[in-house]
């Protein structure tokens, strides 16, 4: 906005209104309108486009019109009611706009007769006489413009009224989806529940406790959704329960539901359907308690506008419905149907917006941009679909898309008459499938939320696409009624974009009979394998040629075994067009998984795929997602050329020619070195670890914690280690190992979680506990000191960090692997180069040891040895960057790479 501008054109108006001051004020009402107010506020912005004129409304117990409702993407913003010049605004235009903004839940109301103007913050007490902002006169527009500009359609964008509003206290904050509503829809539940109980003892179990309840809450949002959209039929509210007696609030209620059956139709209000949702009476002052708690929350604290909320509201609330239901099944006191699945225990977490947006935005967002297909032609699906974020966001492309098409923006007609474009989405272009039958339901209900329009009937069940089942098994000799048929509008290859976030299930929570299955069925069923690897490949097999595929998947695929299917899969059959690591955002709050991003288009042609330029991404917060321009770019056949395809993402060209070079002429460390686990001490640590000496069975123990590199801090901690301790009769366990392991001459120790490899040595005869691993040399003759300083140094601090950081967990800290860390590269180095290691090596020994003399003390002395001890491990970088052959540039990448890496 420029604010010069605007005021110049205002400061223009203000003097052609006093130079024809008394023609004006013979004018009628609809010239002050035409020739005053909308000039005034076309200055401030507003299009004849943004607004209706004469909208209906509530006032009170009657119905009216409103001269102006302004809307900001057909939501609307303030009403504003003109009188005539000269027509006092407090006689009744104030009190009329503000009780149109009440009914309809609109917070702002603004009255002129253009000489004055007012702005009320409608919900505040004695909102008439408590003025937001007022004008008396229409200098006071150029005098007081930065109050004036709070009815630019800019501010309405950014919401600065609000803000401000909200900052004086006139207007209870608002909210999208938050605790406060969370908590009072849980209310609700919890209220009806226990009046069921109290009126039917007995008569239902949970489950159907359960599905009656949520039926009544789906339809309860439907409605107060219909409400702040304003297309409520007849006007009426559930507000208007609150104003009848407790008795007859229950069939009040159950009148606005028949209403709705009448109108929307769907299903969702079908009565008798599939549960006692019509059949049961709820107390009416329990009815009107859970209406109000629909209006405001609990506190008074929060206004809630269905209008603004989130569509995947129902979808959140599901999820802590599940929450309950599973603390009480742990407890015994009931289960979950077949076909109701816990979502949390099935490895399904929701699916934060920003994820959700990126996703569709690089799938069926550039399919819309590059117009390849007719948009009305596109199929999306969902493979598992849950409450239904991603349709939903899907349906908010595809709508915005025909509605930029002239053509589309024509009102169809058929037997119920005119519709919009809406309907058609649901009917044509979105598709979803889920194991979870209730969860199918909220999705159904989310898209009907969408697609609701004034008295138009929306589609039935069966006309929308959005099933029930296994997606993964069409065998209804394994899966039963819940097997999954992929034929018909579904079958493979007929879909342009697949997208979703599949359920992460590792090997071990798979059903028996389901593992034999998916072995046999899918090329991705590798080893120890997780569900979602078999979701991308299902979702590779549906999409049509060309078709893109965008999921959020737990980035262990990309280096792991049990990903190595999946990964030939991949690269098999499609282009990477992105990848991009979120796993150092807390995308999943309550999940120890660390997802990446990735998009994927069907490629037939081989010569394509292997050629194709990959576009990678790190991202550290979720703003970041929103300019993704600076990518780096790897070749995809750099994943074909790795071993067993691991996919790292760092691979540029240049890190790609310093992993060879490191490579080159060396062996896997696993070839001369074997790696083996601590003590677990299992069910019994208590009688296993000690903190003093008891007996000659005692051995001193260390854990991750005493490790650093090149050194070992002892914590006092002692291992009575005597089999006969572990009673196996009391289901006792633990694991003591071999004692020749701890005891080798020599052995090297690592951390299982770090920055980089620390890795220790010991030949002290040290026992260690399972959070750390031993390195032995396969030939007992080899010394393994220099392979010590290979393993401490930055270089293959560098080399794990870049194979291997899709292991990483909070905080950066990597997992160490024992099949990851016996891939590291030990250069095949002569004697000679071994001894000049090894000298380095016992150098820092030596310093080390001197240094734990002065204990937690600081002093010049220990001082001076630090900086000795950081001499000599430079002196061994240099020496490894020798050996292996780096240039001086590639070295600068190295560091400038460990440095990027440990600042992040």
């Amino acid at each position: 906005m420029d604010r010069e501008a605007v005021k110049q054109r205002i400061t223009d108006l203000v003097s052609d209104f006093k130079a024809n001051y008394h023609q004006h004020k013979k004018e009628l009402e609809a010239n002050t309108e035409t020739k005053l107010v909308e000039p005034l506020f076309a200055i401030l912005g507003w299009t004849t486009k943004d607004f209706v004129k004469r909208e209906q409304a509530r006032r009170g117990t009657g119905l009216g019109l409103v001269d102006y409702a302004f809307k900001i993407d057909d939501k609307v913003v303030f009403f504003l009611e003109v009188k005539k010049l000269g027509v006092e605004l407090a006689k009744e235009a104030d009190t009329q706009v503000i009780s149109y903004a009440l009914s309809r839940r609109i917070p702002f109301a603004v009255s002129t007769n253009f000489e004055n103007l007012k702005i009320f913050c409608v919900e505040q007490e004695n909102a008439v006489n408590n003025v937001f902002r007022v004008f008396k006169r229409p200098e006071d527009y150029i005098d007081n413009l930065q109050d004036l500009l709070f009815l630019h359609k800019e501010s309405f964008e950014q919401n600065l009224l609000l803000k401000k509003a909200e900052d004086e206290g006139r207007l209870k904050k608002r909210i999208s989806i938050d605790r406060p509503l969370l908590e009072d829809l849980m209310s609700i539940r919890n209220m009806i529940a226990n009046d069921i109980e109290r009126r039917y003892p007995g008569k239902y179990d949970l489950n159907e406790r359960e599905e009656i309840i949520q039926r009544t809450i789906d339809r309860l949002i439907f409605v107060r959704k219909c409400e702040d959209v304003g297309i409520n039929p007849d006007e009426m509210t559930l507000e208007e329960i609150t104003h009848n007696p407790y008795g007859k609030a229950h069939s009040k209620l159950k009148e606005i539901f028949k209403r709705y059956n009448d109108i929307y139709n769907g299903g969702l209000f079908a009565v008798g359907f599939d549960n006692d949702c019509d059949k049961i009476t709820i107390d009416g002052e329990i009815v009107q308690k859970l209406v109000h708690l629909l209006y405001e929350s609990k506190d008074k604290q929060y206004v809630y506008n269905f209008d603004w909320i989130d569509a995947d509201i129902l979808g959140q609330v599901y999820e802590q419905y599940l929450g309950k239901i599973l603390a009480q099944t742990k407890s015994g006191k009931s289960k979950l149907k077949n076909g109701q699945a816990h979502r949390k225990e099935q490895g399904i977490f929701y699916t934060p917006t920003y994820i959700v947006d990126y996703i569709v935005s690089n799938t069926l967002g550039n399919l819309l941009r590059e117009k390849r297909i007719d948009t009305k032609r596109i199929k999306v699906l969902d493979p598992a679909c849950g409450s239904g974020s991603f349709l939903i966001k899907a349906f908010d492309y595809l709508k915005a898309d025909l509605h930029s098409n002239d053509e589309s923006k024509m009102r169809r007609i058929d037997e119920q008459g005119m519709y919009s474009i809406k309907t058609m989405i649901l009917k044509k272009n979105l598709y979803g499938v889920d194991l979870d039958a209730k969860a199918v339901e909220i999705t159904k209900l989310n898209l009907l939320l969408k697609a609701a329009e004034k008295f138009r009937k929306l589609p039935e069940d069966m006309e929308l696409h959005v099933k029930q089942g296994n997606s993964l098994i069409d065998d209804k000799s394994i899966a039963g009624l819940n097997a999954f048929r992929w034929i018909g509008d579904f079958q493979d290859g007929s879909f342009d974009v697949v997208i979703g976030n599949p359920p992460y299930v590792e090997s071990r929570d798979i059903e028996d009979e389901n593992w034999k299955h998916y072995r046999q069925k899918y090329s991705s069923a590798h080893k120890r394998f997780d569900l979602s690897v078999l979701f991308i490949e299902k979702a590779i097999d549906v999409l049509r040629n060309n078709g893109l595929l965008g999921m959020i998947i737990s980035n262990k695929f990309s280096v792991s075994d049990y990903g190595y299917g999946v990964r030939k899969f991949i690269l098999d059959n499609c282009r990477i067009q992105q990848i991009v690591d979120v796993s150092n955002i807390d995308v999943f709050k309550d999940a120890s998984t660390y997802p990446y991003i990735m998009i994927l288009q069907k490629e037939q042609n081989k010569i394509k795929r292997d050629s194709n330029v990959i576009k990678v991404k790190r991202v550290f917060a979720d703003t970041e997602l929103k300019s993704m321009e600076e990518f780096s770019k790897i070749k995809q056949a750099s994943f074909l050329e790795s071993p067993n395809y691991i996919f790292s993402i760092d691979s540029t060209a240049k890190i790609s020619r310093i992993l060879d070079v490191i490579k080159s002429e060396s062996v896997p460390l696993g070839e001369i070195c074997e790696m083996k686990d601590g003590i677990h001490t299992g069910n019994i640590r208590d009688k296993l670890i000690l903190d003093h000496k008891e007996n000659d069975d005692c051995k001193r123990l260390i854990t991750a914690e005493s490790i650093d590199r090149y050194s070992i801090k002892w914590n006092g901690l002692w291992v009575d280690y005597r089999r006969e301790l572990i009673d196996t009769k009391k289901k006792e366990y633990g694991s003591l190992r071999n004692p020749r392991i701890f005891e080798a001459s020599e052995k090297l120790l690592t951390a299982l979680f770090g920055l980089r490899p620390e890795v220790a040595y010991d030949d002290g005869r040290l026992y260690a506990n399972n959070s750390v691993k031993i390195v032995l040399a396969r030939d007992k003759d080899m010394n393994l000191k220099w392979i010590l300083a290979i393993l401490n140094s930055n270089l293959m601090a560098f080399y794990y960090r870049i194979l291997f950081a899709p292991t990483h967990v909070r905080g950066g800290y990597i997992q160490f692997y024992p099949k990851d860390f016996l891939r590291l590269p030990i250069k095949k180095i002569k004697q000679e180069k071994r001894n000049d290691l090894t000298k380095l090596v016992d150098e820092i020994l030596s310093l080390n040891i001197h240094l734990s003399n002065f204990g937690d003390k600081k002093t010049s002395d220990t001082a001076k040895i630090e900086e000795e001890i950081k001499k000599t491990d430079a002196k061994i970088d240099e020496l490894v960057y020798e050996l292996y052959g780096l240039t001086g540039e590639e070295i600068r990448i190295v560091e400038n790479s460990l440095a990027s890496l440990h600042h992040h």
